[in-house]
């Protein structure tokens, strides 16, 4: 099985720039905003949400976790937004005994995130 071929963009790309932009109606002034607002907020997020998993702490965890969903729907970015809503799930669910194994693969999800924003030239995106 090749990969690649199986999601290419949720593999190579965390990010769709094009619906990003659609999500600000072409605004590239707010995007910079938005993702400004990402970068800063979004590791304060993941540290309340591993403190959370710490504890026990299933309120915190759906709390959290659909922040996190939310922060990073204007950047169409499907999987973080999918871990961050399973991790919404089990916290609702009180399915606290699942959430330290689905939290790194949270976490590495929003880093791809953080790390695509930082790095890419998405201001010149069309």
């Amino acid at each position: 099985m090749n990969v690649d071929q199986e999601h290419p963009a949720e593999i190579n790309e965390p990010v769709d720039y094009s619906a990003a932009l659609l999500w600000v109606d072409g605004d590239r002034t707010l995007l910079t905003e938005l993702v400004e607002i990402f970068l800063e907020d979004c590791p304060r997020r993941l540290q309340e949400l591993e403190r959370a998993v710490a504890e026990g702490n299933a309120m915190m965890i759906k709390q959290t976790a659909h922040s996190l969903k939310g922060m990073v729907a204007c950047f169409s970015a499907r999987l973080a937004q999918e871990r961050a809503a399973e991790m919404e799930g089990l916290g609702k669910a009180g399915d606290v005994a699942k959430t330290s194994a689905l939290l790194p693969q949270l976490q590495l999800e929003f880093a791809r995130v953080m790390n695509c924003l930082t790095g890419a030239d998405w201001r010149g995106i069309n």
